[in-house]
């Protein structure tokens, strides 16, 4: 070759021409590549709510405390831990949210967005929630998408941008509400949509369940049937020494399967035959319905309306809750036929006597003073001196 320079320059103008082209090609393509895909790794604004709550920046690295109303930025990799006497809101930069509730475990696997206004790529926010509750706020983008991913033990769940979800993670697996939006739940190969007003049930090692509605039932063996191992069955006598206790038998009555409480031979003393159930379930923030439903029947009554001080009705139902301040408080519904003395009748709803009676409460979250947070247990009973009652069913629905 270097007898032939001619061949030699013919060889450099081609590779430099070609080097030219390929330049010329790849330049611009590499601009408009990173223009439009190049991303930028986020952080997340974390803010303890309630109590004090561990982030872990990156593994290895020991958790930061934070008490109630301070914050940090946390890049990926975070892990947020909250126990059960704090809450935390991870607030990330398009304002996509997590209030996560006590007792629940956040990993902040990717957050990332578009480096430049042109960029085609979606805001990206997968977490993990390692066990817990949390309440998933999606924002709406005016310019691009939004990629927003919550996975589990036992599912993936893809979240819909405008949205609001309620994810719930236990050893029975994993639950998903929505009350906004859709979401797309994945698990063993199988993948569920779920829209609005909907909620799933995902158990470990299966796939999701089939689509039911978000409301449900928070009492357990609602339908009183035997043993009533759910339910703590007692009496109480109260403070006029009182000697003769009342009873709570399974009946079949009119064909319908019920408990009966009665109490016959008092002497003029107060005594009350308790079904109690705890309950102790936070409710979830999204929640726009609580009413409480019985099926019940009162047969006799020795008292008077209410009794003295409207606190003895043949037929009783006390809801405990808690409230935002974290103070206890009490819903009460009485049931009676007959009023002859004029007592009081506070708390009272007069039904025909001997006759089953569908019950329905009004929506507990707009009727009450102080809106329940906590629901704590829920007591159906009868009170008095002489009592006979019947309940076939009671329910406590959240919607």
């Amino acid at each position: 070759m270097r007898h032939n320079p001619e061949r030699l320059a013919w060889l450099v103008l081609v590779a430099a021409f070609a080097i030219f082209c390929l330049l010329a090609v790849a330049v611009p393509l590499g601009i408009h590549w990173h223009l439009h895909y190049a991303e930028v790794k986020d952080q997340a604004a974390i803010e303890s709510l309630l109590g004090t709550i561990a982030v872990e920046p990156l593994a290895g690295t020991g958790p930061v405390p934070l008490t109630k109303g301070s914050g940090m930025l946390a890049p990926e990799g975070t892990v947020v831990y909250v126990d059960e006497t704090s809450e935390a809101l991870l607030t990330f930069p398009d304002q996509s949210f997590m209030h996560v509730y006590p007792g629940s475990t956040v990993r902040l696997d990717q957050l990332r967005s578009p480096r430049y206004r042109a960029g085609e790529r979606p805001v990206t926010i997968y977490a993990t929630l390692l066990g817990g509750r949390a309440r998933v706020g999606s924002a709406v983008l005016a310019e691009r998408d939004l990629d927003m991913v919550v996975k589990t033990a036992a599912a993936t769940v893809e979240l819909s941008e405008d949205g609001s979800f309620l994810l719930d993670v236990g050893a029975a697996g994993t639950e998903v509400a929505v009350y906004r939006g859709h979401a797309v739940v994945s698990a063993k190969g199988a993948n569920v949509l779920v829209q609005e007003r909907e909620r799933t049930t995902i158990a470990p090692d299966e796939r999701p369940a089939g689509v039911v509605g978000v409301a449900r039932n928070l009492v357990k063996n609602n339908n009183l049937r035997p043993p009533l191992d759910e339910w703590l069955v007692y009496n109480e006598q109260g403070t006029d020494n009182g000697q003769v206790g009342g009873q709570a038998d399974a009946v079949v009555d009119s064909g319908v399967s019920a408990v009966r409480l009665w109490r016959t031979g008092g002497q003029g003393d107060h005594c009350e035959t308790v079904l109690e159930q705890t309950i102790d379930a936070t409710l979830p923030e999204p929640a726009t319905s609580l009413a409480v439903r019985a099926t019940l029947k009162v047969r006799y009554q020795q008292l008077s309306g209410g009794g003295y001080l409207a606190s003895e009705y043949p037929l009783m139902i006390r809801l405990t809750y808690r409230d935002q301040y974290d103070s206890e408080v009490e819903w009460i519904q009485g049931f009676y036929y007959q009023n002859v003395d004029g007592n009081p009748t506070t708390y009272g709803l007069q039904i025909p006597r001997d006759r089953w009676y569908v019950f329905e409460s009004e929506n507990l979250l707009e009727a009450l003073p102080l809106k329940p947070v906590r629901i704590m247990s829920l007591r159906v009973y009868a009170s008095g001196w002489d009592y006979d009652s019947l309940v076939s069913d009671i329910n406590l629905i959240i919607e």
